[in-house]
């Protein structure tokens, strides 16, 4: 076993109060833990999650959610630990919507790997660079609801967690030396914040598929009809919709819709569905055809313009600056300032550094690295 190769730790399937007990006091003898999460957003309606990969104290607990166990003793546990994870946006998200649980902290491996400047930044990526490790993808889309869990999938979980040790101590290493440690604090801090932000659902745009901006009110009605069929039938069979009836599908019916009278060819179902599936959507079809058109969707108006917007050189130059630094620091220009940030300081004139600060809702390394360069380089602007 070559050095930059990590140990192969122990495991051991938590399922019971007594291995449970066993997982809590390792977490809380740890200074740090390394957390992975599996969920089956793939193939349930309502995704949870299913499987809890915690290594601590130099074993790896696989901690089994479906089994009935209180898991609260080890959630206060785990959040007063730092958690090393990789890519962990999705799995806090989860964690705090199903348990309202929050870290005491994170070192989330991928942003450190983005704010080091690379480009391949998946922990299949880092793990061959760093280890030289091809890691398998074949349970990346598997059904982690399964029980008893496959020994492969089973040895699939546990393993990306032997990695994040070596991991953490390597990124570490880099980001000292490159004077990023802070960047890489500040952004973590930001992801925890914006994990416990939970969207508001807009009754009025879930049944809105990518794709039926420009439907007429009457195309609408058919989209919506056929969608609500497909939402009751994937709730109650507890799959995504997309296993029941392709999107696609849904918007070449509407597509098919004239402004009145009657489709001159409606596109077929598929062969698969059962007979009474098909006969709801195509009721839906024809109830939404016949349907007052009063009662018809709106499309939605389109997004309003700026009150004000910035002169075209000013955005411009504001672009050449990002880019510019971020060149040298061999960082994506979209971690220092997305279009959207560029967009609300632009409009701001940078004429009150405080009114900018507002508008960007940026981290202190990123002001640090563009406020004053942009206020000396748009100077003319402003005279």
């Amino acid at each position: 076993m070559s050095s930059s190769t990590p140990p192969k730790y122990p495991s051991e399937w938590v399922n019971d109060p007594k291995s449970l007990k066993r997982c809590v006091v390792a977490v809380e003898v740890s200074e740090l833990v390394y957390f992975d999460l599996e969920a089956d957003s793939m193939h349930h309606y309502y995704a949870k999650i299913c499987l809890m990969q915690v290594l601590a104290n130099g074993t790896c607990y696989a901690i089994d959610p479906l089994a009935g166990l209180d898991l609260k003793p080890f959630l206060a546990a785990l959040a007063k630990k730092t958690l090393i994870a990789h890519g962990s946006d999705y799995d806090l998200r989860m964690l705090y919507q199903q348990h309202g649980f929050r870290p005491k902290a994170v070192f989330d491996t991928m942003i450190a790997a983005q704010l080091l400047g690379r480009t391949a930044f998946g922990l299949a990526a880092l793990v061959q660079e760093f280890f030289g490790v091809t890691l398998g993808k074949e349970a990346q889309k598997a059904d982690w609801s399964r029980r008893p869990l496959p020994e492969a999938m089973m040895e699939y979980a546990v393993h990306d967690t032997f990695f994040l040790p070596g991991l953490h101590e390597k990124l570490v290493k880099e980001l000292e030396e490159k004077g990023r440690l802070g960047w890489h604090e500040e952004s973590c801090e930001a992801l925890i914040r914006a994990t416990e932000r939970i969207k508001e659902i807009d009754p009025d745009s879930t049944w809105r598929l990518t794709g039926s901006t420009k439907y007429h009110p009457r195309q609408l009605a058919v989209l919506k009809a056929m969608w609500e069929v497909r939402e009751e039938a994937a709730k109650a069979s507890d799959i995504p919709g997309y296993k029941i009836l392709p999107s696609d599908i849904i918007l070449r019916f509407a597509e098919s819709v004239p402004d009145e009278g009657q489709p001159e060819q409606i596109p077929r179902l598929p062969s698969r569905l059962e007979s009474e599936l098909r006969e709801n959507f195509l009721d839906a079809f024809e109830s939404a055809l016949a349907s007052d058109p009063k009662k018809w969707p709106k499309p939605v108006p389109p997004s309003r313009r700026p009150v004000k917007s910035p002169h075209p050189d000013f955005l411009a130059d504001l672009r050449t600056i990002r880019d510019k630094i971020a060149a040298e620091l061999h960082l994506d220009p979209s971690l220092l300032a997305p279009k959207a940030v560029l967009l609300a300081v632009a409009l701001t004139g940078l004429r009150e550094p405080e009114t900018a600060r507002e508008a960007a809702g940026w981290m202190r390394w990123q002001e640090n690295l563009l406020l004053e360069p942009w206020i000396a380089g748009t100077q003319r602007f402003r005279k």
